[in-house]
């Protein structure tokens, strides 16, 4: 069983998270970081990745940067800032990016956004393990899908049945990062979402677990053993993920950001709250909830 559960963060952006939840005994553990769509604002993932230092790599699925004028909420931060980040940062882009800043060579790397792009048929490997993380970027659309590439403008957000076909270069991976959903995983604002090449896609690779971002909402699913997570904003919170050095994903935590005031006492998971931390401080108004996924549920 990969177990996970729902928590808020501890206030503050000094206060580190303990490494590891109470059931996982073991030193050999392999601590990652995943979170949603940025949109230009990257405090979140500094955020993130200060009050994570046993983390060794931070995921994210698209939508990095804030390329669509009048529809951010806010001004978009320097992508050069990424390059500062304590730990490596894995991504795929989405449908709102800067393009000029995601001009891709032969090898599929890009010179103006720091960090580890993954385009189709590429992978990464977390250092020291057998993780691999490959990754399919961008969002469909049916009038592009068997267009050939390349694609000019913006509509390079869109990816192609070429770019599926070469993910078949790396299957039986250990995390899928997707910017879109596959049919039937995305939270349901207008009933069952996502795209039905990509669960086809899914059941191919065979990953053990799937994330995926672009509909903003959290949610949690699968296809036979791969477990799927779609997760929320930056601004919202980010996801914990512990591996074993072989590749087998143990459990997973989704970590939101508190309201101003609030604190909450993470006895579950961690079995102590931050050093200092004032237990008489009130609680979020919203309950933590603790979600278990049977490998094959659907």
């Amino acid at each position: 069983m990969v177990r996970g559960r729902v928590s808020t963060a501890p206030q503050g952006p000094n206060t580190a998270r303990t490494a590891f939840p109470r059931t996982i005994t073991s030193n050999d553990r392999i601590l990652i970081l995943a979170i949603g769509d940025v949109h230009g604002d990257f405090g979140p993932l500094f955020r993130a990745t200060e009050a994570e230092p046993a983390a060794v790599v931070l995921l994210q699925v698209g939508d990095l940067t804030a390329g669509k004028p009048g529809r951010e909420l806010q001004p978009d931060g320097d992508p050069c800032t990424l390059g500062d980040l304590a730990i490596p940062l894995v991504w795929v882009h989405g449908n709102h990016e800067h393009w000029d800043l995601f001009t891709s060579t032969g090898d599929g790397n890009t010179s103006k956004v720091p960090g580890n792009h993954l385009f189709p048929g590429t992978r990464y490997i977390v250092p020291g393990t057998e993780i691999s993380v490959v990754g399919l970027p961008g969002n469909y659309a049916p009038t592009w899908f068997n267009h050939s590439k390349p694609f000019a403008g913006d509509r390079a957000r869109h990816f192609n049945r070429d770019d599926v076909d070469a993910m078949a270069r790396n299957p039986y991976p250990t995390i899928l990062l997707m910017h879109e959903a596959f049919r039937g995983q995305a939270p349901g604002r207008i009933g069952i979402m996502g795209i039905p090449v990509l669960a086809q896609l899914v059941q191919e690779l065979r990953p053990a677990l799937v994330l995926t971002g672009h509909h903003h909402l959290f949610g949690v699913g699968g296809i036979g053993s791969t477990l799927a997570i779609g997760l929320p904003t930056a601004q919202d919170g980010y996801l914990r993920l512990w591996f074993e050095r072989s590749g087998a994903l143990g459990e997973w935590e989704l970590v939101t950001w508190p309201t101003e005031g609030d604190y909450e006492v993470d006895r579950s998971m961690n079995g102590s709250a931050p050093p200092d931390a004032d237990e008489t401080r009130h609680h979020p108004t919203t309950s933590t909830v603790r979600i278990g996924l049977e490998q094959g549920d659907q």
